[in-house]
């Protein structure tokens, strides 16, 4: 989708000498994710929000992916068509994983972490999450003040969920705010990360968040939680057999990464 956020990360991406000659090699689009392998055997995945598309927002380049230049492709995820921007969102994360092994040290990068773990909430603070990550929702409740859930499209009945266009009243007054990785590919990033200014602490987490952070902490995120892919085979096997979230766990690392200047 547009947006400064996306721009960024493809400049930045574009900017390095080493990612020129890059090729997809593999394009799998799963029923929960979608993966992109390169031809240096780099793997990033994106979730594909089947329940987001309509028919005519499928991939028009489908059977002619593989084998273009890497850069070409991730720039799909400027498209407004939502499938053709889960394939770019998929390779930015592949290329990704290029630039974290020649820039690591620029972050402050923890392997096998988990996220909510690492996140700071206090217990008078009040925390918005946007995206419904159940996982996450009863750890929040013990440690916080309060936690409101924004969601676009609620599934459960399990917990007081509101509607993504709450963001606009509630975001502003949280202390901790937790953003989907997902928002990145549906066009939301850039107004969630401008309502979320006034936070503590702004998280960006999930498999889709598995990107170059620079953009991110450029606009106040403090923490970011994506994964890194160390089975290629395995995980693109459990993404074409529909495969999402619980079954990556053999497939990859948990990562965390926080700007080098983060006070702890």
């Amino acid at each position: 989708m547009p947006g400064e956020v996306v721009k960024e990360l493809l400049i930045s991406l574009e900017s390095s000498p080493d990612l020129a000659k890059v090729k997809v090699h593999d394009v799998c689009v799963g029923l929960g994710y979608t993966g992109v392998k390169l031809s240096t055997g780099h793997i990033g995945i994106c979730q594909t929000l089947l329940d987001e598309q309509t028919c005519c927002q499928r991939i028009d380049k489908a059977g002619k992916l593989s084998g273009k230049p890497a850069l070409e492709i991730a720039g799909l995820a400027r498209s407004w068509k939502l499938g053709e921007a889960v394939v770019g969102v998929a390779t930015i994360n592949a290329l990704s994983q290029i630039v974290f092994e020649k820039k690591s040290e620029d972050y402050l990068i923890v392997e096998n972490a988990n996220f909510i773990d690492q996140v700071k909430i206090n217990e008078n603070d009040t925390v918005a999450l946007v995206g419904y990550i159940r996982p996450f929702i009863s750890i929040i409740k013990n440690r916080a003040k309060s936690l409101y859930i924004l969601e676009r499209k609620p599934m459960t009945q399990e917990e007081e969920i509101f509607p993504d266009v709450a963001c606009e009243e509630i975001i502003p007054k949280a202390d901790v705010v937790i953003i989907t990785g997902t928002a990145v590919v549906n066009g939301t990033i850039d107004r969630l990360l401008e309502l979320s200014k006034g936070a503590r602490e702004v998280g960006l987490v999930g498999p889709t968040a598995s990107m170059i952070p620079d953009p991110f902490f450029k606009r106040g995120v403090t923490i970011m939680g994506g994964i890194r892919v160390i089975k290629p085979r395995k995980m693109l096997r459990i993404i074409s057999e529909g495969g999402g979230v619980p079954h990556f766990k053999d497939a990859c690392k948990e990562v965390v990464i926080r700007p080098k200047k983060y006070l702890f």
